[in-house]
């Protein structure tokens, strides 16, 4: 695959830290994002160091916290002509309730509200690249939803660590198959996924001592939705592992998706989405 330009964020840590090696590994330029600078400082250099790339980049944002997204967008907006992957990797596992600011609890602000954000304000740049893609990190924790609470979203006053973080993914999966609805032949595809069970703090912060697989294993599969050429015209799937398979029937549902959507617009207080115009492609 030729060279691209791919924001991971969450990627100072975890599987985004290896899904960033991978792709640098690969030749693409990288854009990484984190939260804590001093961090993120170190982790550009380790990479810059063990993968030779100087094609790397360095962006500070706090997810949780709906003016720094938008920065974080208009500072790509600012240095980049154009946006080739979005993979929208970063994710919290609260134990105990906490909020965000406007009230929001965290897990829902940082897993589903800043994804919705974060894509809505890069998506002009998606469309200046040639078959963009957009991949976001779901969870298999979303099939043990078996309804909706909608009154407890978004401050989630009524506080299960679990639940809040199964919600906040079945989120995510309806969010990308309405979304992936809306940008039929324009270009820009999305695609969410399940990365397998994955030693990383945030499952260290529900399971102490996880039977899990390292974070490289997790990475495979975002660099896999994020690149390879089998999923090029794919939209609208969800993976478990690199394996095509159906979600839950309650993240299909076109009036649960439309749910999700509209609490997002309400959130945020976007008035809606422009859909992309169809561009002339070359390949």
């Amino acid at each position: 695959m030729e060279e691209q330009t791919i924001l991971v964020t969450g990627s100072t840590d975890g599987i985004g830290k290896a899904t960033a090696h991978a792709l640098a590994r690969r030749g693409h330029r990288v854009l990484l994002h984190g939260k804590d600078p001093a961090k993120g400082r170190a982790v550009l250099g380790e990479l810059e160091e063990s993968t030779g790339s100087d094609r790397l980049a360095l962006f500070i944002a706090d997810l949780s916290v709906q003016e720094q997204v938008r920065g974080l967008a208009e500072e790509i907006g600012r240095k980049y002509e154009r946006l080739n992957v979005l993979i929208n990797n970063a994710g919290v596992y609260m134990p105990e309730r906490v909020a965000a600011p406007g009230g929001i609890e965290m897990t829902f602000a940082t897993n589903f509200v800043a994804p919705f954000l974060l894509t809505h304000d890069l998506l002009p740049l998606l469309s200046e690249g040639n078959r963009s893609r957009i991949v976001n990190v779901a969870s298999i924790a979303h099939r043990s939803v078996r309804s909706v609470d909608w009154k407890n979203l978004p401050g989630f006053d009524a506080y299960d660590g679990y639940t809040a973080y199964s919600v906040s993914k079945l989120g995510v999966v309806a969010f990308t198959t309405r979304l992936a609805g809306m940008l039929e032949e324009t270009g820009v595809t999305a695609n969410c996924l399940h990365p397998g069970v994955i030693d990383t703090k945030l499952l260290r912060a529900y399971i102490r001592e996880p039977d899990s697989a390292p974070p490289e294993r997790g990475a495979e599969v975002e660099v896999y939705i994020a690149t390879s050429p089998d999923v090029a015209t794919v939209n609208g799937g969800y993976f478990e592992a690199t394996r095509w398979t159906s979600p839950s029937s309650l993240a299909l549902d076109p009036a649960i998706g439309e749910r999700f959507w509209e609490i997002g617009l309400d959130i945020t207080g976007l008035r809606g989405w422009e859909r992309p115009r169809r561009k002339a492609y070359a390949g």
